[in-house]
């Protein structure tokens, strides 16, 4: 856990600024690509006159308090991992349940912010009734299979204990006949270590970041899409009502910033991850055609069921509209991604164009 105090007094072309102070709450550590995309955001508050502290590890609020927290005022501005409210998010497990239609992380960033934030008012509702707003988010990289014995072959799944992220990934591992076991990351060590699970589904910078190459040998690089239902800027908004017209315009100019690199260290850490695995004896296995074919084919008929489950188990209405729109932007964006070479400041320039330029001068404030 870490405790960090910015504490600073600010000039504004030449003329001093009222001082505005801030809480940030993050669950997430120092070292984590949250904390990579957050940095230069707070250097730019802090010159512009507000007075930030920042808590991290959950030092203020873990990851399940966070949306009441921020929501009460106890922080200021914090992340939220939408798939852990499902009462109070319904569309946001939609979004999240298109992950496995998502073919790399800047695509499925850009399509999740411009759909909240242009595409679905429904969406900025539940926020608002939280007393909270969205202001983009990041994505994971894409989720791997990093596992204690070889996965050469969909087949080699049959019968393997594997740790899923989410209901998405349930539906997958029932799929290949797999048996699906429900523990907190914090835990996917001990289980692979001890036996009681053969892969666990994260992406490749799991092996540096929770050690797993102590635990397992073998990473199958098979393409199991991306987390990115997060609220990574979960603003107050009592606090945000209380800000100047100027301040809260600087807030949403860095918003595309934060997104773009919390969502580029994420690849960063999987490179450097793959980079050392020949020194802790892992190894790397390409998905065969058979593999990728698959998992295209799952993902395919899921789409039938994407809809259903947010109609019935979350009361989402117009799914199959929203579901298109979703795949709309999936498809958008993998072409800016593919236009750009996903730059880091191409990336957030297009974000800014695409979407935050386009929000009301007001937003969230009404």
């Amino acid at each position: 856990m870490k405790f960090t105090s910015i504490v600073a007094a600010a000039i504004v072309l030449g003329t001093a600024v009222q001082a505005q102070d801030m809480t940030i709450s993050q669950w997430t550590g120092p070292k984590h690509p949250v904390a990579v995309g957050y940095a230069p955001f707070i250097a730019k508050l802090t010159e512009n006159g507000f007075n930030v502290q920042q808590f991290e590890g959950g030092a203020l609020l873990g990851a399940t308090p966070a949306l009441a927290g921020i929501g009460d005022g106890i922080a200021d501005m914090g992340m939220l991992a939408m798939t852990y409210f499902p009462a109070e998010f319904p569309n946001a497990q939609l979004v999240a349940d298109m992950g496995l239609a998502t073919p790399n992380n800047l695509a499925a960033m850009g399509a999740a912010i411009e759909y909240n934030l242009l595409d679905c008012p429904e969406c900025l509702d539940e926020y608002k009734a939280q007393n909270v707003i969205y202001l983009g988010t990041y994505s994971t990289a894409p989720y791997t299979i990093i596992s204690n014995v070889p996965i050469r072959e969909t087949a080699d799944l049959s019968g393997k204990k594997v740790r899923v992220p989410g209901s998405l990934w349930s539906r997958w591992a029932q799929k290949v006949g797999a048996i699906e076991v429900n523990v907190p990351s914090s835990e996917m060590f001990e289980g692979l270590d001890k036996g009681a699970l053969d892969v666990a589904i994260q992406a490749p910078g799991a092996l540096q970041s929770y050690q797993l190459w102590d635990a397992a040998k073998f990473v199958t690089t098979l393409n199991l899409g991306t987390y990115h239902s997060l609220s990574l800027m979960t603003t107050n908004r009592d606090w945000w009502a209380g800000l100047t017209d100027e301040q809260r315009q600087l807030i949403k100019d860095q918003a595309a910033q934060v997104a773009v690199d919390a969502t580029i260290a994420y690849t960063e850490a999987d490179t450097e991850a793959l980079a050392q695995v020949d020194e802790h004896g892992v190894e790397v296995i390409e998905p065969t055609a058979a593999m990728n074919a698959d998992k295209d084919a799952f993902v395919a008929e899921d789409l039938p069921i994407i809809v259903s489950n947010a109609e019935s188990a979350y009361g989402v209405t117009d799914a199959q509209a929203k579901v298109d729109t979703l795949q709309g932007l999936i498809d958008k964006w993998s072409g800016i991604v593919e236009e750009t070479g996903g730059d880091r400041d191409a990336m957030i320039e297009r974000l800014n164009t695409e979407v935050f330029d386009k929000l009301p001068a007001d937003y969230g404030m009404n």
